[in-house]
């Protein structure tokens, strides 16, 4: 957070060179994230402690960067309805999560969950990339290419946000939905 908002916002993108360390930032945040789940399930080396710690880091990266994403909104083109969703259902499955470990139940990641996460990690590491590209384009002044790529990046980042959105919101019902009666009790 502290490099991406290094030069405050509706300031130049020129040399702003702390944008693009935040992107390699987040992408290193996310790869090792998830070569850690995938060693712990091939070594056989899951843990309840790694089920529940796991989808909070996730959920502390993602809000993260959709905080500041939504702060520099006319560069990123991420509207702060889809950070609402996305922060919100995290809290809401989060609530989920805590009413059934006091029941001594664990709910591990579903494939709707992996989904949203592969869909939002995409949206905001196209948003970021795109950012460190018109970056690049703007401190070596190719305006030709700026301006073409100016034309569709904030379409693509809109889109890809948008069906980040959607998959959240069907991740949290689906989680609300097959665990209902841990509710009820």
């Amino acid at each position: 957070m502290i490099a991406f908002m290094w030069q405050a916002p509706n300031t130049p993108l020129t040399e702003d060179w702390g944008k693009i360390i935040a992107t390699l930032i987040f992408i290193i945040a996310a790869i090792t994230d998830y070569y850690d789940g995938y060693l712990a399930r091939r070594y056989n080396m899951v843990t309840t402690f790694g089920k529940f710690i796991d989808p909070i880091a996730d959920k502390l990266l993602v809000s993260a960067a959709l905080v500041v994403m939504v702060a520099y909104q006319p560069i990123t083109y991420t509207s702060a309805w889809v950070a609402v969703i996305i922060i919100a259902r995290e809290f809401a499955v989060t609530g989920l999560r805590l009413i059934c470990v006091e029941q001594g139940i664990v709910i591990a990641a579903s494939k709707a969950g992996k989904f949203k996460t592969v869909t939002q990690l995409t949206a905001i590491i196209t948003a970021l990339c795109f950012i460190s590209i018109r970056i690049v384009l703007e401190t070596k002044n190719l305006t030709n290419y700026l301006t073409q790529f100016n034309a569709y990046y904030g379409y693509v980042i809109y889109v890809l946000m948008t069906i980040a959105a959607i998959a959240t919101i069907y991740s949290g019902y689906d989680y609300f939905r097959k665990n209902k009666s841990f509710m009820e009790k």
